[in-house]
């Protein structure tokens, strides 16, 4: 055999195998690719749960500020957004309501400033009080935030629907985001986890609300959704992995 029919043996050879490796490479490649996609799906959806988180926390320290906002008196300048504007308000009704479960407690007030208004109250506070009693008022914001008679203190505070519809929309989006990268390439896999994001969606518009409308401590108004959203995202994973 001459030169040239061994140097065309051996390209024959390195043809052969190369056309051997080029599908095991485009494997590797398509396998890689997956993978980068999966890590890009976890982490945006890790990103818009945490953005969606930050959003609550901001909406709560909203609510509470006027805890530790000053007095507009105390300030002596003119009433400001910053500070707590506090006035009086007498009861001119009050009633308990039964919805077949518990009693819910209102008293209407009167104030030289507005007209009278319906304000649901703690059961201490409406005990404390009788009609025509005087009652002090905190307006923060121009809104009236707290009242207190005789040690009893009712916070009054306001469901943040609008932002109730924000914090669905990044929760529930941000956790099917993250239960579909864990799961790419399971058969079915997008049926759990839009039903997930379906559930924490309607779970966050309702709850948030609520939670933050009871003013709870901090850590317990963060702890409670924080542990409750893991245990369904956790949950929605492992069912996923029977598909």
């Amino acid at each position: 055999m001459d030169a040239r029919s061994k140097v065309a043996g051996g390209d024959g050879l390195r043809d052969t195998a190369e056309l051997r490796d080029r599908p095991r490479r485009e494997r590797g490649f398509r396998r890689a690719a997956r993978l980068l996609v999966r890590v890009l799906l976890v982490l945006t959806g890790l990103a818009t749960v945490a953005l969606g988180f930050a959003r609550y926390v901001d909406t709560y320290d909203e609510a509470v500020a006027y805890r530790d906002a000053p007095s507009c008196t105390a300030l002596g300048t003119a009433p400001a957004t910053d500070c707590n504007i506090h006035e009086t308000g007498r009861v001119t009704s009050k009633k308990a309501r039964w919805d077949g479960e518990s009693y819910s407690y209102e008293v209407t007030l009167s104030r030289e400033t507005v007209p009278a208004h319906l304000y649901g109250v703690t059961e201490g506070l409406f005990n404390s009080v009788a009609d025509g009693a005087d009652v002090d008022v905190t307006v923060w914001n121009g809104r009236v935030v707290e009242l207190s008679h005789r040690g009893h203190r009712s916070p009054v505070a306001y469901p943040p629907w609008d932002t109730a519809v924000e914090l669905a929309l990044l929760i529930g989006a941000g956790s099917a985001l993250l239960v579909f990268g864990l799961l790419s390439g399971h058969r079915d896999g997008w049926i759990v986890p839009a039903a997930a994001c379906l559930f924490l969606a309607f779970t966050t518009f309702i709850g948030g609300p609520v939670l933050i409308i009871n003013q709870f401590s901090f850590g317990l108004t963060l702890a409670l959704p924080l542990i409750g959203w893991l245990l369904i995202t956790a949950a929605a994973t492992a069912v996923s992995w029977e598909y």
